[in-house]
């Protein structure tokens, strides 16, 4: 029987402007998953990690669970999409609720508005806006259709959370 493949085996933290590494739990019996293994990818995913570790409320949690295929309209082939987070709540009565988490900047969750001069870098950062927005966007569709298969919400956590902005 073939193996999956852990995406955890082959993609590594990266050294570079962008705070990635390990996680280290101080409840790893919340964790689902190998505890040695906890990626994160920027500091807001760490910092999302650490709610779930610390928050009573949050009874499960794992580092990039699941692999969820779309279609990536940029490069007009099927990708596959490792969604940030999984945890899985109990509320005050006792009812546990399972999500998917994705931690992005709230400014990647809107179109870009078009640069008033066009400047070389201005159209530059539209167009990479645009291209980051339209593959979100398609990632998230799909990340929504298998949470609803798998009797899952799919949710994105934003600075206004993780930062106590709302």
């Amino acid at each position: 029987m073939k193996q999956e493949r852990d995406i955890h085996d082959f993609l590594k933290p990266q050294k570079g402007k962008v705070k990635q590494g390990y996680f280290t739990p101080m409840n790893p019996e919340k964790y689902s998953g190998d505890v040695s293994k906890i990626i994160y990818r920027s500091s807001w995913e760490l910092k999302f990690l650490s709610y779930c570790d610390n928050t009573e409320a949050v009874v499960e949690y794992a580092s990039e669970p699941v692999p969820i295929a779309y279609w990536n309209p940029i490069l007009k082939k099927e990708s596959t999409y490792w969604v940030d987070c999984y945890m899985a709540t109990k509320s005050p009565d006792g009812e546990i609720t399972k999500w998917l988490i994705e931690v992005k900047p709230q400014k990647y969750l809107t179109p870009p508005e078009a640069p008033n001069r066009l400047t070389e870098k201005a159209t530059l950062n539209y167009a990479r806006h645009a291209k980051a927005y339209i593959i979100n966007d398609a990632k998230f569709r799909a990340a929504k259709v298998y949470a609803k298969k798998n009797n899952m919400r799919f949710g994105i956590i934003t600075e206004n959370f993780l930062f106590n902005k709302v």
